[in-house]
């Protein structure tokens, strides 16, 4: 006598194996990220599991400098204040009525190597923030 099913499965049916996500991947959050990252994922209309895999696999990751790289940078930030400095001073003398030629030549020099050390920084940094 063959035994009938009078009980049929409900729901929707499992996916084939090669689907399925199978692999978790946990991260900790503290009270307030995890509040953002919800705050997040309700506005995009997405779930929180949907939100974390999309923004894991989307995002742009931009890696942490290395201690050389924040020496240089410091090194330069610094000789670019030096040079802020002596232009300041170097304004100072044009404005007190001293034309000569060879200060206003030297103060615009000083000004693009200024220029030209805070395009660098910019470069290093990847960003278009001002010093």
């Amino acid at each position: 006598m063959r035994k009938i099913n009078s009980r049929p499965a409900k729901g929707r049916p499992a996916l084939p194996a090669e689907e399925r996500k199978s692999i978790v991947v946990t991260a900790k959050f503290d009270i307030d990220e995890y509040q953002q990252m919800m705050d997040k994922a309700i506005t995009a209309g997405l779930k929180k599991s949907e939100y974390l895999r999309h923004s894991a696999l989307h995002c742009k990751v931009v890696e942490r400098l290395k201690p050389k790289d924040v020496k240089a940078i410091r090194d330069l930030q610094g000789i670019a204040e030096n040079l802020n400095q002596i232009a300041k001073f170097c304004n100072a003398i044009l404005r007190g009525g001293i034309n000569d030629e060879r200060v206003v030549r030297t103060y615009q020099d000083i000004v693009d190597s200024r220029e030209f050390i805070v395009s660098l920084i910019k470069i290093y940094r990847n960003t278009t923030d001002s010093v």
